[in-house]
């Protein structure tokens, strides 16, 4: 008696062996957001191999661009600070 009912069951639920023909919209997007992603790391590998002096020039002129933008940084919060301590010493001893 189980048996019938089991088989019933199986027969009316959609079973995994068949292929899945419809695939959702995202799912493809995902898949090939996956394929563009692994092509541009197959070919940023294959720029570095063949051009090594490349990316290391490109590494040291980011490195002066940030050192750059810190010491610019830097010297408006000096200016600052030194400025606010200017104006608290006016405050006090001139009120």
């Amino acid at each position: 008696m189980f048996s019938k009912i089991k088989d019933f069951y199986n027969s009316k639920v959609k079973k995994s062996d068949h292929p899945q023909t419809v695939v959702r919209a995202d799912q493809v997007e995902a898949q090939q957001q996956k394929i563009r992603e692994q092509e541009r790391l197959r070919a940023e590998q294959e720029y570095q191999q063949q051009h090594p002096e490349q990316i290391i020039q490109e590494n040291l002129q980011s490195f002066e661009n940030k050192t750059n933008k810190l010491k610019k940084k830097l010297n408006i919060a000096i200016i600052t600070v030194f400025g606010l301590i200017v104006l608290v010493f006016l405050i006090l001893f001139y009120i």
